[in-house]
């Protein structure tokens, strides 16, 4: 699951199947289309950019796109879904843009902004598990200290910042509440992957010889999808997995 880009510097998500087939999933008339997430029964979300170049979320089941657009928005995007259908992602506030997050959940929207919301400059929805608990980032008014991780459980906040590292992103959150994502590190511009285990403890993750590594996705058994970028001047960006 995820987007690639191709010769024509056109982007497409894809599924890749059990086994081995190679899916493109394209949203009709979209100009790019790309795919986050996926649950046991199927289905896919992801977002879409129309022929004017805004983005909206969709839902991809049994072979139908469903166009996702928070009422109002500037923009919408959809980020993950559960076993249970809830939808996170995050969309633009008008008239400014500002982003804030959103939970679809039995056709109906509810949003949110990382608390207190008057020095908040962003708030995306990034990951969702089946207890309905959602990860994502949150940026001050500001923007001087970067980008923070953070969880959302049961209506309460709690900000993710991997010492020692800047700009945490919280990407992808298991049934087991481990949480991966990735941070920078303050002395450099190396990026490096993580795990945050329920009890806080954490792992950090590194692909062999790489000069950055994104964690997207985490599942029950702690199998890890992503991205690393290779550390020569060519700088290609790839897929990996870490299965247990």
């Amino acid at each position: 699951m995820g987007y690639y880009r191709d010769t024509a510097a056109k982007t497409h998500g894809f599924l890749l199947e059990k086994r081995g087939g190679f899916v493109s999933i394209d949203y009709p008339g979209a100009t790019y289309t790309d795919s986050w997430g996926i649950n046991p029964a199927g289905d896919i979300v992801g977002s879409y950019l129309d022929s004017h170049g805004i983005s909206h979320g969709y839902l991809l089941r049994r072979d139908r796109f469903t166009a996702i657009d928070v009422p109002g928005a500037v923009f919408t995007g959809a980020f993950d879904i559960n076993p249970e259908g809830d939808i996170a992602g995050h969309y633009g506030v008008p008239p400014t843009g500002k982003m804030n997050g959103f939970l679809l959940r039995n056709g109906q929207f509810t949003t949110y902004d990382f608390s207190p919301p008057s020095s908040v400059f962003m708030t995306c929805g990034v990951g969702i598990n089946p207890q309905g608990q959602i990860v994502g980032m949150w940026q001050d008014a500001s923007g001087g200290q970067g980008t923070h991780g953070y969880v959302l459980d049961e209506g309460v906040f709690t900000s993710i910042d991997i010492p020692n590292g800047i700009n945490t992103q919280a990407y992808g959150v298991s049934p087991n509440g481990e949480i991966g994502g990735f941070f920078t590190e303050k002395t450099g511009p190396k990026v490096h992957g993580f795990v945050l285990d329920r009890g806080g403890a954490l792992t950090q993750i590194d692909v062999l010889g790489a000069a950055r590594t994104w964690v997207r996705r985490i599942n029950a058994r702690g199998d890890l999808v992503g991205n690393y970028q290779d550390a020569d001047s060519a700088g290609n960006i790839h897929g990996f997995l870490i299965g247990h």
